[in-house]
């Protein structure tokens, strides 16, 4: 089976693929998959010239691009499989930020509190092209896409650490589910009533919407945050 290239700069990347047999831990119908078709393709590592991956490398980042095309499985819309991120300091995870590049997309993130199955905190964050979402420290993230329509997102994050996936795994994803029929809570969890939100791009980031999140490539200090999470202020989300 072959897979789609991304043109990007200068590269002809290929894509990491997870199919939808590899989701059917995290899945409210895992029985419903049917034919094992892409789920998503993962573009990672990008940069658009030998300059841009210099600079890129030696500040520890990495951009990315993920293509989630529109599907279900039973009920369930299309989804990333999950994860949280380690710690970076003082009990504070590594953040990241994304960039709807084409499509909506609704990212949903989960604080856990002192067991894996019992969370803080549950948001539902729905963003639409040009929206950035930065994921605040101690929140592991699902992203889903709800529509009819490809999304395209990219992606700032530190390079230098590994993704925790077995919660996820552990406890069939996320604490909630979302269907064609709304929100459906997932019964392994003990979670609170789940706030539906929309993305604030901070002041501290100095972007618009309309600017492409890769032209952070030419002020990388903007992105220490991703690194060191206490250096910024997390009001990044308002109400619907």
């Amino acid at each position: 089976m072959s897979f789609p290239e991304l043109e990007f700069g200068c590269l002809r990347k290929k894509p990491d693929v997870r199919m939808l047999v590899d989701l059917k831990p995290v899945l409210s119908e895992p029985d419903r998959i049917g034919e094992n078709i892409p789920a998503y393709f993962m573009y990672r590592d990008l940069y658009e010239n030998e300059d841009d991956r210099k600079k890129i490398i030696e500040r520890g980042l990495r951009y990315d691009i993920t293509v989630i095309p529109p599907a279900k499985v039973g009920r369930e819309y299309i989804k990333t499989f999950g994860h949280y991120h380690p710690e970076a300091k003082n009990d504070m995870s590594y953040t990241e930020i994304y960039e709807v590049l084409e499509g909506e997309a609704v990212y949903l993130l989960q604080k856990r509190g002192g067991e894996d199955n019992v969370i803080e905190d549950v948001i539902a964050v729905y963003a639409k092209e040009g929206d950035k979402v930065v994921i605040p420290p101690n929140y592991g993230h699902v992203t889903i896409n709800p529509s009819e329509k490809t999304l395209k997102m990219a992606n700032w994050v530190c390079r230098n650490f590994s993704s925790i996936y077995e919660p996820y795994e552990k406890l069939r994803g996320a604490c909630y589910y979302l269907t064609d029929r709304g929100w459906v809570k997932n019964e392994n969890y003990r979670c609170p009533e789940l706030k539906k939100v929309k993305a604030r791009i901070p002041d501290w980031l100095g972007l618009s919407r309309k600017e492409n999140m890769y032209s952070l490539v030419e002020d990388l200090d903007r992105l220490d945050f991703l690194k060191d999470p206490e250096l910024v202020e997390y009001d990044v989300f308002e109400d619907i």
